[in-house]
């Protein structure tokens, strides 16, 4: 799990009923499956995909920062282009929102970067 948290602090985050699953909204994440689901139904993502959807949940409603994003995600030693980032966050937008244009989950943050939204969607 990212953030040096452990399954069993993931899930005193949540309402989930089961350590290492976070729950917020229409959504559950279990980070010992590492799968998510949307009402019931599962969200395919990529391993970096999944990862950022963690990072974003686990700190729902924190704003972070596109450096700090990358840095948990990538690694402080990336080499590369900011805007991977943004190209994920797109990614994950198309999979996860009703309407990807006006997204309601994952918020921009304009300038800085992006915030998982509380659970009151």
């Amino acid at each position: 799990m990212l953030s040096g948290s452990t399954p069993a602090q993931a899930g005193q985050q949540s309402t989930g009923e089961r350590a290492g699953e976070l729950r917020s909204g229409p959504f559950r994440l279990s980070a010992a499956e590492r799968r998510l689901w949307k009402g019931g139904e599962e969200i395919v993502l990529t391993p970096t995909e999944w990862t950022l959807v963690l990072l974003l949940m686990e700190r729902e409603g924190e704003g972070l920062s596109r450096d700090d994003i990358l840095d948990a995600v990538w690694g402080r030693h990336f080499i590369g282009d900011l805007k991977i980032v943004d190209v994920n966050i797109r990614r994950i937008r198309q999979k996860l929102e009703d309407e990807p244009s006006d997204p309601r989950y994952i918020e921009t943050l304009w300038g800085f970067g992006y915030r998982w939204k509380r659970s009151g969607f």
